[in-house]
């Protein structure tokens, strides 16, 4: 301390200066590809403007606008996406603002509560919905509100500002589309070679942690989680790539089969390292066959990392799945040595436990065949190949109800403030209160959104002050206009291709354009201009004050709720009436919660509570797989009348299971001890081999239950024990 006394003052603030430094390093060293895509986004902006002042348009605000909503620094096929739904839902938008308009020509408030009401309608279906289908629904909404309430004055010209408000979206969608290619160089080449290097990795890194979960190391089951976690993230993206590859293969589609292989594989080497765990006495025949496995394996991922063909290694995995099976019904002809009835027990139990590792080890290796397989015809394109894979995304339906209360609630509220002060402007507002609403519902956390949504906007306003009063007024050509504006929306293209700046850049970059008011016969002056501001900053208030007052963000209840949405989910397996659902369907829509789990713990500092949560959803998921097991049992033929009895008291106990008690626990390690006594005295071979898949089900199902019965628990927040607040 008293060294520190004689350190010169600039000395002591330079660390700071740095910080301050790097923290906008975006702005005066970006990288490449975040310069280029500014400039091109720039550039489509200013084409689109110019088009628009061309045509003579009334608005040519919303050309350049449309540019800079679509613009997505991610990916050049996620950018086009976007476009095509922008069109589709601005289309969709017309029509039925047209259709208002026409149906309540004189029942203002009708007509104001018909379109609130139709707004949170597709605010509700957009939240039901995945990717940019969800923005065009939300997209239809806001457009009808916005033509709507801007025909209000008007009502005879309604389809004339539903045709020029299309096109203005069509305008910038093509200019945006027009501009890009001139920088897409190989797009399709480089889509390919990322799809395929993303792959390889999803793919080396799961055969990997199989490798290492075989031999035990029970860390290895925590990176399995993780990588579940990035598999799904993945997957998002492949439709943006498919749409960056020109043809008609079927590339993508091979893709999201592996992933899901891979979310299988995952799911299945989970299982079985939680197996090998639960028997702790095993013959030395599953233990010998584990390294020819491993090392197997090994070579299988050698080849795949130096893109070598993995053929013959694939054949003898196969051969190793057979290997498995043949030491299965060996066991049942296996001689047990009876000098003694504890000796004898043992050994049955010994051999019991061998049948049911080597029956899970050997549906691992065909997951992993299976996996081997779609990547080769991902990574090798077949022609005339007519491969379709999709899987329907799990909805949430409880924040859909509540989107879509908070934008009806926020548009009413803005009208009635538009009623009882007869602003001239009010109808621009109602329209932007809708517009922000429907933005906010397409993020997982809207209030961490709607902070940095009105910050953007503020920049916007303050951006858009400056130029509107001070520097376009001396302008009198369209080049000069373009250099006044070109570093303020090089800003924002900088600051969107920024991860940290992305939602304040996002709400600046798309409000600058409505700021200006550009027109070819109309210069603002202050009080247009501040009207206009008015509006906008009305509008997003109005927004954000119902997102934050009507169900207002929690991250314990937004948790609590994703797991009772998993609780809910394996209760509805285990009932009768949705035994028929596939297992790659559950483990998609489960691992999609996962996702979703660990995104709202993004900022959670606590490891051991992320590491439990993330425990716990895999731990619903093998559950779940298991339970589409035992009903597959039930509905076969092969087991007796007094089995299905058993199973189907299981299954009535798990549609029940609440995690607070231990009976269907117990119910299972019953079920378990009574079915290892039936498999001794049966003769049928196709019943024991169904007895002992029984017997596996169910010790997954006890042990996943009792080790994750807190987590179950949905009647109160899931907090770890030496956890008082999260």
């Amino acid at each position: 301390m008293i060294g520190s006394a004689n350190v010169p003052w600039y000395k002591k603030y330079s660390w700071s200066r740095k910080n301050f430094l790097e923290n906008y390093r975006w702005i005066y060293a970006p990288g490449w590809s975040a310069f280029i895509f500014a400039l091109r986004t720039t550039i489509a902006s200013f084409l689109a403007l110019a088009i628009a002042l061309w045509l003579e348009l009334d608005s040519p605000k919303w050309a350049p606008m449309t540019v800079w909503v679509c613009a997505r620094n991610t990916s050049r096929g996620e950018t086009i996406s976007k476009a095509y739904w922008r069109g589709v839902g601005t289309v969709f938008g017309a029509i039925a603002a047209v259709v208002f308009v026409a149906v309540f020509p004189q029942q203002p408030w009708l007509f104001n509560i018909t379109v609130a009401s139709f707004v949170a309608l597709c605010v509700w279906c957009g939240t039901c919905m995945q990717s940019f289908k969800a923005y065009a629904m939300v997209l239809s909404g806001y457009t009808c509100a916005i033509i709507a309430f801007s025909s209000i004055n008007d009502p005879h010209g309604t389809f004339m500002m539903a045709m020029a408000r299309t096109t203005y979206i069509l305008l910038g969608v093509w200019c945006d589309s027009f501009v890009g290619r001139f920088f897409d160089v190989n797009i399709d080449k480089n889509a390919r070679i990322q799809l395929n290097n993303n792959l390889k990795f999803a793919i080396c890194e799961t055969i990997q942690s199989v490798v290492n979960m075989l031999s035990k190391d029970e860390k290895m089951v925590l990176h399995s989680q993780e990588l579940l976690t990035s598999v799904i993230s993945f997957d998002n993206s492949i439709e943006f790539r498919q749409i960056e590859m020109n043809g008609n293969d079927h590339t993508g589609d091979h893709a999201h089969a592996a992933l899901f292989s891979v979310t299988a594989v995952l799911a299945r080497s989970m299982g079985l390292s939680i197996r090998m765990q639960h028997f702790k006495n095993v013959t030395a025949d599953f233990a010998s066959i584990i390294p020819n496995v491993q090392e197997c394996l090994k070579r299988i991922l050698d080849s795949i990392e130096n893109d070598h063909d993995f053929n013959l290694d694939q054949s003898y995995l196969n051969k190793l799945r057979w290997e498995c099976r043949q030491h299965i019904t060996d066991s049942f002809y296996k001689k047990i040595d009876t000098e003694t009835p504890d000796k004898g027990a043992k050994q049955r139990e010994i051999v019991f436990n061998d049948r049911i590792l080597f029956r899970k080890l050997s549906e691992l290796l065909g997951e992993i065949e299976v996996t081997l397989e779609e990547y080769h015809k991902s990574s090798h394109p077949i022609k005339n190949d007519h491969f379709k894979f999709y899987v329907s995304a799990p909805l949430n339906f409880d924040l859909a109800w509540k989107n879509g209360l908070r934008t009806f609630v926020a548009m009413i509220s803005a009208s009635l403030m538009w009623y009882m002060t007869g602003w001239n402007m009010g109808g621009t507002m109602v329209s932007l209160t809708g517009m922000g609403c429907a933005r906010f519902c397409l993020f997982e956390n809207p209030a961490q959104v709607t902070f940095g949504w009105f910050k953007g906007t503020f920049w916007a306003l303050l951006a858009g002050s400056i130029l509107t009063l001070y520097l376009i007024p001396p302008l009198g050509n369209f080049e000069s206009l373009c250099m006044a504006l070109f570093i303020p929306t090089m800003l924002g293209g900088l600051g969107i291709a920024n991860l940290k700046t992305l939602p304040v850049s996002a709400s600046y970059a798309a409000y600058l354009p409505y700021m200006l008011q550009l027109d070819n016969q109309v210069r603002l002056n202050e009080s247009t201009f501040f009207n206009n501001s008015l509006a906008l900053l009305m509008g997003i208030f109005f927004a954000i004050a119902s997102f934050r007052i009507i169900y207002p963000y929690s991250p314990l209840k937004t948790r609590l709720h994703l797991r009772q949405m998993l609780l809910k989910k394996m209760h509805a397996l285990a009932s009768v009436s949705f035994y028929k659902r596939s297992p790659r369907i559950w483990l998609f829509q489960t691992a999609a919660l996962l996702v979703n789990m660990v995104r709202q713990l993004s900022g959670e500092s606590n490891i051991k509570l992320i590491h439990a949560y993330s425990q716990g959803t895999v731990a619903v998921m093998m559950i779940g797989l298991n339970i589409l097991r035992l009903h597959s049992m039930i509905d076969h033929d092969v087991v007796t009348e007094d089995i299905k009895i058993l199973l189907r008291i299981v299954l009535r106990r798990i549609s029940k299971y609440s995690g607070k008690y231990g009976r269907t626990v117990a119910v299972c390690h019953a079920v378990v001890k009574r079915l290892r006594e039936r498999e001794k005295n049966e003769k049928n071979l196709a019943l024991r081999m169904e007895i002992i898949a029984a017997v596996s089900c169910l010790t997954v199902i006890a042990d996943s239950l009792d080790k994750n019965k807190a987590f179950l628990d949905v009647t109160h927040p899931f907090l770890l024990k030496e956890d008082s607040v999260i």
